[in-house]
């Protein structure tokens, strides 16, 4: 008996992240996600919330620092929510739900490794640590 074939669609969402969801994310993200490349991160100009995690969904910027050189990158709101959208298109798990008609990220589900990979992208377009 013949397969049926299927067709694949390709659909585009709007995606609700909240300020929280991002201090979240960046929380798992400097608390061990990106811990074993980088060696330190800082917060550029002044806290604008109280922990470092809280400066990108605040509009500021955090300097990371390169465990294996002298590089030092800088991890903005607008990279990050690149980052974002690249890990979202191939995600390591089901990071989206539908609410009160809308799609939000499930970010119980982004653990460390999720949210460096949402690091990287951010930074470097691409996975090259891990």
């Amino acid at each position: 008996m013949e397969k049926e074939k299927g067709v694949q669609l390709e659909l585009l969402i709007n995606l609700e992240i909240t300020g929280r969801d991002i201090d979240d994310i960046m929380a798992t993200a400097l608390e061990g996600g990106i811990t074993y490349w980088c060696t330190r991160v800082k917060v550029k100009g002044e806290y604008l919330g109280e922990y470092a995690s809280e400066q990108i969904s605040r509009g500021g910027t955090l300097k990371i620092y390169d465990s294996e050189g002298e590089a030092v990158y800088e991890l903005t709101s607008e990279n990050f929510t690149r980052g974002l959208e690249k890990y979202l298109k191939n995600p390591t798990y089901e990071t989206l739900y539908f609410e009160d008609g809308k799609y939000k990220v499930d970010v119980g589900s982004i653990d460390a490794c999720a949210a460096d990979s949402i690091i990287q992208y951010a930074l470097f377009d691409e996975i090259i640590y891990g």
